[in-house]
């Protein structure tokens, strides 16, 4: 998940992959495709808004390959690369974007024949997602890493570059206000 130690096919891979060869570069980034892609499409919200901001990502992993000090594990430096991306999308969306989003009674009035309970949890996934945007980069990274990625506090603070105190801090603030946001909905089941 991220962190382990670096072997020597690894150093073999990182150092033909700087000289060019792009099957090496391939090799390391493989064995992380998924769990990235997942974690960048819960930093984003989108899976399509992912896909970009992974190819950013790769790209820039690419280029910076030769930067690469080899004092963490590529899948750390890799994952960092991703947060970071994420963060700059969500910053880039939150300036540029009209917010237009369809109430939640548009939802219901839409879907008329779903059942009760489906509308709920459409409802609470919807009122989640917002809460989710509601929170500082920071807190994001370290909710999505913790609950989502199910990494450990010390794992996301290596991904993050910061102390695993400071994680558990974002952490608390996060699920401060998401079990605020979502309380009323929780409330109803």
């Amino acid at each position: 998940r991220g962190c382990r130690i670096m072997d020597e096919s690894e150093r073999e891979l990182i150092h033909r992959a700087r000289t060019g060869d792009g099957w090496a570069f391939e090799q390391l980034v493989c064995p992380y495709d998924r769990p990235i892609l997942a974690m960048a499409r819960d930093m984003v919200g989108d899976m399509t808004d992912a896909q970009d901001v992974y190819q950013e990502a790769l790209l820039a992993a690419y280029r910076g390959l030769g930067g690469f000090r080899m004092d963490s594990s590529f899948s750390t430096w890799l994952y960092r690369i991703t947060v970071n991306h994420a963060l700059r999308f969500r910053h880039r969306r939150q300036r540029h974007r009209d917010v237009e989003q369809a109430s939640i009674e548009d939802a219901v009035d839409q879907s008329s024949d779903s059942t009760d309970r489906d509308l709920l949890s459409r409802e609470l996934q919807y009122q989640l997602d917002l809460a989710l945007e509601s929170l500082s980069g920071q807190e994001r990274s370290a909710f999505v890493l913790c609950h989502r990625q199910g990494w450990r506090i010390d794992q996301a603070a290596q991904v993050m570059e910061c102390s695993s105190g400071a994680v558990k801090s974002y952490l608390f603030r996060a699920r401060d206000k998401v079990k605020k946001t979502l309380a009323p909905y929780l409330e109803r089941e």
